[in-house]
């Protein structure tokens, strides 16, 4: 190819479409379980609001709920992928493979919600929440229908006689709120350094094309969401459900909260499936393998991903 402004302007031009094809067509999973919040600033403030007791009988003045100035802070990171191309290899027209480039850098733009949710998602009993926990943790503060607070735990790990597995994760995504934060800032874009005058033509004889976008993902409400390193069986999966239920607002009104999707990594889609698709799962009785009525069959949805860690322990 001879290098010239034409020349150049139409390569640029190709490679943009190419970049562009997989952006919004590919399948994804965050939406499932994430709410987005779309960004103007380089962090967004999340105000604390220490609790929404619900609607009550008007009776006197109303009683305020004020947001508290103490808030969850999500910072926006930027994220790049740049490939550059000898200026030889385009004399000589070695440029079959360029395309097909490009396009891989347009399908990695376009995964990185799900790549950075399912981060966050896995990383969760490391990440302070808004109550100053971890997301995932055996010490909240909750309140009973009794009124009175007590320490809750949405991190299960091994009862006596258990082993501890790969983790998996029961959520909540009913509500407006959502359990993972998608905040994106500023859409990934390419952008080409292909003039002769650009330092890197002109000094290192090279062309460049290099993509960029602003975002971040982050928690949301703890009580939306459940992690457990116990075996994925009939009990471990009713223990989640009912610690989700016992949570209540001020009052001691119960939230309501109905789990609707199973999360689980990719070497625990069997026990996923045994436990939410089959209408009979394997039991264990006087040392002897059967099967029996499945309670459970159809109490969530199942969803499987890859981007889930695999070992013990999550």
């Amino acid at each position: 190819m001879e290098i010239n402004a034409g020349n150049i302007n139409a390569l640029s031009a190709s490679l943009n479409l190419a970049f562009n094809k997989p952006i919004g067509t590919g399948p994804s999973q965050y939406k499932r379980f994430s709410m987005e919040m779309p960004s103007d600033a380089g962090e967004e403030f999340y105000p604390r609001l220490a609790e929404l007791p619900g609607f009550r009988e008007w009776i006197g003045s109303r009683q305020v709920h004020e947001l508290e100035a103490e808030a969850y802070i999500l910072k926006n990171r930027t994220f790049e992928q740049t490939i550059g191309v000898k200026r030889t290899d385009i004399e000589d027209d070695k440029l079959g493979w360029l395309s097909t480039f490009v396009s891989q850098l347009g399908q990695d733009a376009a995964e990185m919600p799900d790549k950075l949710c399912f981060e966050v998602l896995g990383a969760g009993d490391k990440i302070q929440c808004i109550d100053k926990q971890y997301f995932f943790d055996t010490d909240h503060m909750a309140i009973g229908e009794d009124k009175v607070p007590f320490v809750y735990s949405n991190y299960a790990t091994p009862k006596d006689g258990e082993t501890a597995g790969p983790a998996w994760y029961l959520l909540c995504t009913t509500r407006v709120f959502k359990p993972i934060i998608w905040q994106p800032r500023r859409p990934f874009a390419i952008t080409a350094k292909t003039r002769l005058t650009d330092d890197n033509v002109f000094e290192d004889d090279r062309f460049v094309w290099g993509a960029d976008g602003r975002c971040v993902a982050g928690v949301g409400m703890w009580q939306l969401a459940y992690k457990s390193i116990r075996p994925l069986n009939q009990d471990s999966f009713e223990d989640a459900l009912a610690a989700m239920a016992s949570l209540c607002r001020a009052d001691g009104t119960p939230y309501g909260l109905v789990p609707d999707l199973l999360v689980v990594p990719s070497n625990l889609q069997k026990a996923g499936r045994y436990l939410l698709k089959s209408d009979f799962a394997p039991t264990v009785l006087n040392g002897a393998s059967g099967t029996a009525s499945n309670p459970w069959v159809g109490a969530a949805e199942l969803m499987v991903s890859p981007r889930l860690s695999q070992k013990v322990g999550g």
